[in-house]
């Protein structure tokens, strides 16, 4: 009977070492658990994150949509050719491009609003994100009329607009305006292929010319409300309604005889003469320096 105390040790022994296992699996399933969970929950974290990141980058990437269609209009997007149809989402990198005898309105956030006239092409070459909803910053008009009215938040400190032709760029400071580019010859520009026409019927615009082959400075004009410019090549020709306009200094300096004289006619008549003096003629705001 003394030994059974001394058999009995063991299995106590052993039992405890049972249970010292069995707490010992239990918190590391519990670990193993909570590792799970945080992975989980990581793993849902970025996948939320990458979600938002996409619903982001589709709406910079959605910057209006086709409010209006008269006659036969095509967006080219991707390689692809299709029909423009009413409340078509237009994307970046679209271009956009109307027949003869047709005209497109795209809708964009605030009531901002771009048209299309005939035989235009634009495309998308920039866009942010205004008040959360995709707008364009950067417009390139490559050929026929381009609208633009610009209004609410996209008129912000903060947000630029501009259209691009391959001649001029037109920013916007103001609200209402039309622009057109034209490589059809002028008879009063002898010299020159390249025609880039601003209309401001609100607010202000700032036209720029671009360097082009006749190795020009750049230059920036404010074009206030019911004022006309012309880009001839990267000469401007400013005029107002029912005034003739004066070439500025650009245009007498960089052009020579053969581009500017063809206007120097006109030019004098409204300004009494064309002599490369650095007034702007029939423009009410002052040259602005180039950015």
């Amino acid at each position: 009977m003394q030994e059974f105390p001394s058999r009995l040790m063991p299995c106590h022994s052993v039992a405890r070492v049972r249970a010292t296992k069995e707490r010992g699996n239990e918190q590391k399933q519990r670990q193993s658990s909570m590792t799970c969970l945080r992975i989980a929950a990581l793993f849902g974290l970025a996948m939320l994150t990458l979600v938002a990141a996409a619903s982001a980058a589709h709406a910079q990437n959605t910057v209006g949509t086709i409010m209006l269609v008269q006659g036969t209009a095509s967006i080219q997007r991707n390689g692809a050719t299709t029909p423009a149809v009413v409340n078509e989402p237009i994307m970046l990198h679209d271009k956009i491009v109307t027949e003869a005898n047709s005209s497109v309105a795209i809708g964009l956030v605030d009531n901002s609003s771009l048209q299309l006239g005939a035989s235009a092409t634009i495309t998308i070459d920039g866009s942010v994100l205004v008040n959360g909803v995709g707008a364009p910053t950067k417009v390139g008009l490559l050929g026929g009329h381009l609208r633009s009215t610009i209004l609410g938040a996209m008129r912000g400190s903060s947000t630029t607009f501009e259209v691009n032709t391959p001649n001029a760029v037109g920013s916007v400071r103001g609200t209402d305006w039309t622009e057109k580019y034209s490589e059809e010859p002028r008879s009063e520009f002898k010299e020159c292929r390249q025609f880039t026409d601003v209309d401001v019927f609100e607010g202000t615009v700032e036209v720029c010319n671009k360097e082009g082959p006749l190795h020009c400075t750049r230059e920036c004009r404010d074009v206030a409300a019911g004022h006309h410019v012309t880009v001839a090549c990267c000469a401007f020709f400013l005029t107002n309604t029912g005034t003739a306009g004066v070439l500025g200094t650009l245009g007498a300096t960089a052009l020579g005889v053969g581009l500017a004289g063809g206007i120097g006619a006109g030019a004098a008549a409204g300004a009494g003469a064309f002599s490369g003096s650095s007034s702007p003629g029939p423009i009410s705001a002052p040259v602005s320096s180039a950015k």
